[in-house]
């Protein structure tokens, strides 16, 4: 199971990073209204991929019974997660920037 979670992980990551950068592709070509939205998208994108692996992995280790198992189980599987998840979650801050100089250049052009 935690191999398909991981798959979907790279997949939401890999997708995050892609409207990461078509947005910079839309602000180096001014077009500010893509790039704003593409930004958002990838900003959203990414902070999707650092909340779901540790709402899937608390829900996966909470069918232990011990007490240990479960940390071990949590902890194990966040880190697989997140690793999985690294791509989306470097598209955060590029979305956010992205996002904001589009915006940026929307209201400057329409002076």
């Amino acid at each position: 199971m935690t191999h398909a979670l991981c798959a979907l992980m790279i997949l939401l990551g890999l997708v995050t990073l892609g409207a990461a950068v078509l947005g910079l592709r839309a602000l180096l070509q001014r077009r500010w209204r893509h790039g704003t939205t593409l930004g958002l998208l990838a900003a959203a994108g990414g902070v999707a991929c650092g909340a779901l692996p540790v709402a899937l992995a608390s829900a996966i280790a909470s069918g232990s019974a011990d007490a240990a198992q479960k940390a071990q189980l949590l902890a194990e599987t966040l880190a697989t997660l997140l690793n999985c998840a690294a791509a989306g979650l470097l598209a955060l801050p590029l979305g956010g920037i992205v996002a904001l100089a589009s915006l940026v250049g929307g209201l400057r052009s329409r002076r």
